[in-house]
């Protein structure tokens, strides 16, 4: 039977029934309305606090950090109970959230990571470990590839905290095993399929039998070099490809043997607990600073035992 496990804290938070911080509102500063991991992520968050009895007042910054600053002015001047952010950078909205300090108005960071000087400017920082999750993909690359060979990284965003998060993990814990992988070159693609596309088909064009994997930030775009491999390639074998997010389709490469790995993190759980948390801090109860969210590596090893993220 197919499982999904969640740490004691954040199950604690998502677990209770009761509605409470009822008749507030909740200012959510979300990373963009329509995406394959947000917008679920958006529906999970929405859909718990009606069941809490909070209203929402959701801003879409369509990844832009310096709508998103603005927007965390707004929150400010329409002096909301509390306030959810995506961040997309990990220092600009610092000055807006020592404003909704200043003024009493508590902040849950939410899926990305912030610069440490933020810390003390939020009372909980939700979901996913990013350093983590690049930690997993190197390990199992480096199982995939016996160690040796060159990869190629399909970043996200510059200057992204997940995009810092997930190469930095991966590249120190490749030197952390003593691994002999070589990475021959980093390349924003900013999680976009059709950007992957563009970007590996110049590093097919480059490096060509020199990429003995590939590490891709997330799953889209692990596709977008899947299919510029197959259009350099044809039905030649991919070399080993690892991404993170545990979508539908990640699976079925898997098992198709276009991917070996990726790592499941819930939208759903990543949504749900942070609005849990926001109502908890509301309700007067003390938080902890870090809750994160279950991460899980899947491999045609447990491709069938493992549920999708989405």
């Amino acid at each position: 039977m197919k499982t999904t496990m969640l740490c004691a804290a954040a199950a604690a938070l998502i677990s209770t029934g009761a509605a409470f911080a009822q008749d507030r509102t909740v200012c959510y500063v979300t990373a963009a309305d329509s995406h394959a991991y947000v917008t679920p992520a958006n529906e999970a968050l929405n859909a718990r606090a009606e069941e809490l009895g909070l209203e929402i007042l959701s801003l879409s910054q369509d990844f832009d950090a310096q709508t998103g600053t603005d927007q965390m002015n707004t929150c400010i001047a329409r002096n909301v109970d509390g306030i959810i952010l995506w961040p997309l950078d990990p220092q600009a909205y610092i000055p807006s959230m020592a404003r909704a300090q200043q003024v009493g108005i508590p902040v849950v960071i939410i899926n990305s990571p912030m610069d440490p000087q933020a810390t003390p400017l939020y009372a909980s920082f939700t979901g996913p470990d990013t350093y983590q999750q690049g930690g997993m993909a190197a390990k199992a690359l480096n199982e995939a590839m016996g160690g040796t060979g060159g990869v190629v990284i399909i970043a996200g965003q510059a200057g992204n905290g997940t995009t810092i998060g997930r190469t930095g993990g991966f590249i120190d814990a490749l030197e952390e095993m003593g691994s002999g992988i070589e990475v021959l070159e980093v390349v924003n693609a900013d999680f976009d399929q059709q950007r992957a596309l563009v970007a590996s088909r110049d590093l097919i064009t480059r490096f060509g039998d020199r990429i003995d994997g590939v590490y891709a930030n997330d799953d889209t775009m692990a596709r977008g070099f899947i299919d510029a491999w197959r259009e350099a390639r044809g039905d030649a074998p991919t070399p080993p490809i690892t991404g993170i997010n545990g979508q539908r389709d990640a699976f079925q490469s898997i098992r198709e043997g276009e991917m070996y790995s990726t790592i499941v993190q819930s939208p759903v759980l990543d949504g749900r607990l942070a609005i849990d948390t926001m109502a908890r801090i509301l309700d007067g109860e003390t938080v902890e600073n870090r809750l994160p969210i279950p991460l899980t590596v899947v491999t045609i090893d447990n491709v069938d035992e493992v549920d999708p993220a989405f």
